[in-house]
């Protein structure tokens, strides 16, 4: 049976999945508080209408207005039909979507991996869908509605796909809008061939997607630990190469004073029982990861681990150490034992 589409939303993103669902001849609706905005015959005057003249419905809306949309639209939907979102994160939207309309209405989270600039340019079409144990069919039928528009289509879990964004997306909005900030290629009288995917990187983030910033890095909750480990590894960069150049510069340097060489064993040794802890957490997290895909709960817990951190602070106040700093280490902590339980995840 053909869907009948209804788009909650007539943004950018909006306005290009409505002409791709032209294009395919998919009958669709839109409705946005902006009603003038929307072309007259695709017009719906309200949620309620959008909602009985649609079986499946597209939440194309900010992620922080997502909650109340669909509190506003669960009192006109039934289990006949479908809501999935597109936004460019997973774990927030998938959460909202479980807590709302739960295993009553089916929900399927998704993020189609184009816009209206590659669209434009006929980039290839990737949609990334999110599997649904609570409602398998309702991943079946999004599946289905994106390969009708020309989609490959790609199943992740949210956190895998929040993983993967925060290594991707988060990163290089971050180095291109730096970029930007530091002025890089303005007012060059000419630029080596190594300098043009930097020009062009600079141009994405200020002409294409200045919008999608502050969204990538506020919503994905991976989006910090991803920055914290590209600076740490450039300040590592930085410093080696400093290290380097003065080792060049002074090749006459002191050897190691008396008693350094058994202290740094011994902190070696400290390092070894970190390292084997971390791996005995990595297997709790797994256990954790589990129990939870078992009972359909998402894997990722916000709440859980800002109450976490917290704690964590505090231990580190009463011990005289550093709470900013060690507030940078269990996010780390979280994020390699995390990673590993999804790498466990996709293996299966």
């Amino acid at each position: 049976m053909k869907e009948t589409i209804g788009v909650l939303g007539y943004g950018r993103f909006g306005r290009a999945l409505s002409g791709l669902l032209s294009e395919a001849n998919l009958p669709h609706r839109v409705f946005d508080p902006r009603l003038d905005e929307v072309p007259p015959k695709l017009q719906a005057g309200s949620l309620a209408e959008l909602a009985s003249r649609s079986s499946l419905l597209v939440l194309a809306m900010p992620v922080s207005a997502m909650r109340s949309a669909l509190k506003e639209l669960r009192p006109h939907l039934t289990p006949a039909q479908l809501v999935i979102d597109v936004g460019s994160v997973k774990v927030r939207p998938v959460h909202m979507l479980a807590s709302v309309l739960g295993r009553d209405i089916p929900w399927v989270g998704t993020h189609p991996l184009f816009g209206p600039a590659s669209l434009a340019r006929g980039d290839a079409r990737r949609t990334v869908v999110c599997p649904n144990p609570l409602h398998p069919e309702a991943v079946r039928r999004t599946r289905e509605l994106f390969e009708s528009l020309g989609c490959s289509v790609t199943e992740m879990s949210p956190e895998a796909h929040d993983v993967l964004m925060a290594r991707t997306h988060v990163l290089t909005f971050f180095l291109a809008h730096g970029l930007v900030k530091a002025g890089v290629g303005k007012d060059l009288p000419f630029a080596p061939p190594s300098f043009h995917p930097v020009a062009r990187l600079e141009e994405y983030a200020r002409t294409e997607v200045p919008h999608l910033f502050a969204v990538v890095q506020a919503e994905n909750p991976y989006a910090r630990e991803a920055r914290v480990g590209l600076l740490e590894a450039l300040t590592q960069l930085h410093e080696g190469l400093d290290l380097a150049a003065e080792s060049a510069r002074d090749t006459g340097a002191e050897a190691a004073p008396p008693g350094l060489k058994d202290v740094r064993e011994r902190i070696d040794t400290v390092d070894r029982e970190l390292v084997a802890l971390l791996a005995r957490r990595a297997q709790l997290v797994k256990d954790a990861a589990r129990v939870k895909s078992e009972h359909g709960l998402p894997f990722l817990d916000p709440e859980r681990e800002s109450s976490m951190l917290e704690a964590r602070r505090e231990w580190a106040s009463r011990a005289g150490l550093n709470t900013r700093a060690l507030d940078d280490v269990f996010r780390a902590v979280l994020r390699v034992t995390r990673d590993s339980a999804l790498e466990t995840e996709d293996e299966r």
